[in-house]
């Protein structure tokens, strides 16, 4: 048996940075962002670019790019939603299309970001392949494939067995669709090399500062920190699954923890049985979907095939880790590449994203419109965070745009219901996904995803 062996994160431990000051003393600026993770900064940029007089300070509890935004697997990519078909579903043509393209724009604009300012985070704009290994998965490609020839969305491509056998060499895969709008990147030196543009741009970066207080304080905001404090005209909350941990969205967002398991490098010879050369991003088709891709040093990142929620939302660093899983991502892995059988794992390691009871992010405003938020990413945020920064920029700057009116922002908020129901239909809703997930690999049922337990979480709620 192949053992991980190693230190935590592989991106962490690939990439360099000097944490920023704690907050000492007061300051008065005109935004004060809560979170240093991809909305933070995106927003903290958008705002600098839109106004560069602003006054702007973001404030992270630990480093840069310690939540999500620094562990989650790379991929820039459009989903929202369960998947297309049921944002389409959910939302309507209208409404689902112009968030699809939404989010497919800010992919585009990832990449000219870093081109112009020279973000160094081993981004590929290589597209995505979403492949069925079963028949009950290929139902869920071709139900993705209807839904963008219906909305009229462009950069979609149907791949028969033959044509993604072709381009990745796995005997597991029967089908699938290519969609151009995905990149992938080295996400914690994307996150980390904009926290160095928007410094250099004149907002102050705190790390290694907890946030105890927000509270208004005459017609403003006081952020209160252990050995300072911030006065705001406005404030964005940008802390996703740890928004949890605010009354705000106690009820509201829901930390899920998913893991990662990071091989050694590979030989030429292994890369030449595996293929792969346009560095696009993968994904199946499960409910609880495999997530891989390659890295530039020649590593295959496999992430996914299960995700946990703790009791009581917790989120703790004794939780970054689970052999359980690891295991499973290690057998799932080697089922995938059957020609890889003695590449060893060098990372293994986890984290929480916040899960919605839509499945779509949440933007909002509280207090009397001087704080602003955006979290709840479902575990798909590295592209819908910018346009989430562009969203949080027009709610700040007072302007009402296209992406100030997408079907996720200002919009009905479900909550889950209290412990110990919100645990134990988490838990049902797991066990369910995951032997639906058995029985279409076992080539029994049909595509369609069982939601009903999520259906009866938002009634509970």
């Amino acid at each position: 048996m192949i053992e991980y062996q190693g230190p935590a994160s592989y991106w962490a431990e690939t990439s360099q940075h000097t944490p920023g000051p704690v907050v000492t003393g007061r300051h008065d600026v005109d935004v004060a962002i809560v979170g240093g993770g991809f909305t933070g900064m995106w927003t903290a940029y958008q705002l600098l670019d839109a106004e560069p007089s602003m006054r702007v300070a973001v404030i992270e509890r630990e480093v840069v790019g310690f939540g999500a935004s620094g562990r989650n697997g790379g991929f820039a990519m459009t989903l929202l939603d369960m998947s297309l078909a049921h944002l389409r579903r959910n939302h309507g043509d209208t409404a689902a299309a112009a968030a699809h393209e939404a989010v497919a724009e800010s992919v585009g604009e990832i990449d000219a970001t870093i081109e112009a300012d020279g973000i160094e985070c081993e981004w590929k704009h290589g597209g995505l392949m979403v492949v069925a290994t079963c028949a009950a998965q290929l139902e869920r490609v071709e139900a993705e494939l209807e839904a963008a020839e219906a909305l009229g969305l462009d950069g979609f491509k149907r791949l028969s067995r033959e044509e993604a056998r072709a381009e990745v060499h796995s005997p597991t895969y029967v089908g699938g669709l290519r969609e151009e709008h995905c990149g992938v990147v080295h996400p914690a030196k994307l996150v980390r090399g904009l926290a160095r543009v928007v410094s250099s741009r004149g907002a102050d970066v705190f790390e290694g500062t907890d946030v105890t207080t927000i509270e208004e304080a005459g017609g403003r905001i006081r952020v209160v920190c252990p050995q300072g404090e911030i006065t705001a005209d406005q404030v964005v909350l940008a802390t996703n699954a740890w928004a949890a941990e605010t009354p705000w969205f106690a009820r509201k967002v829901l930390p899920l923890y998913t893991y990662i398991a990071m091989t050694e490098p590979l030989s030429d010879a292994q890369w030449d049985s595996v293929g792969w050369e346009s560095h696009c991003g993968i994904e199946d088709k499960r409910n609880f979907v495999h997530y891989y891709r390659r890295t530039l040093d020649g590593r295959i990142l496999w992430g996914g095939s299960d995700g946990i929620v703790y009791y009581g939302g917790r989120i703790a660093p004794r939780h970054d880790r689970s052999e359980g899983i690891l295991k499973r991502l290690t057998a799932t892995f080697h089922r995938t590449f059957p020609q890889l059988p003695d590449v060893g794992f060098t990372h293994h390691w986890g984290g929480p994203v916040g899960i919605t009871v839509s499945f779509l992010p949440i933007f909002g405003t509280l207090l009397e419109g001087r704080l602003h938020y955006g979290l709840g990413y479902n575990g798909h945020g590295v592209a819908p965070s910018h346009t989430g920064g562009k969203i949080l920029r027009d709610k700040v700057l007072g302007r009402r745009t296209g992406l100030t009116e997408l079907c996720f922002v200002d919009s009905k908020e479900y909550t889950f219901p209290p412990e110990p129901l919100r645990w134990i239909g988490a838990e049902l809703t797991r066990q369910s996904l995951l032997r639906q997930d058995t029985r279409f690999e076992a080539g029994r049922g049909s595509g369609a995803m069982e939601p009903l337990l999520l259906r009866a979480m938002r009634k509970l709620g």
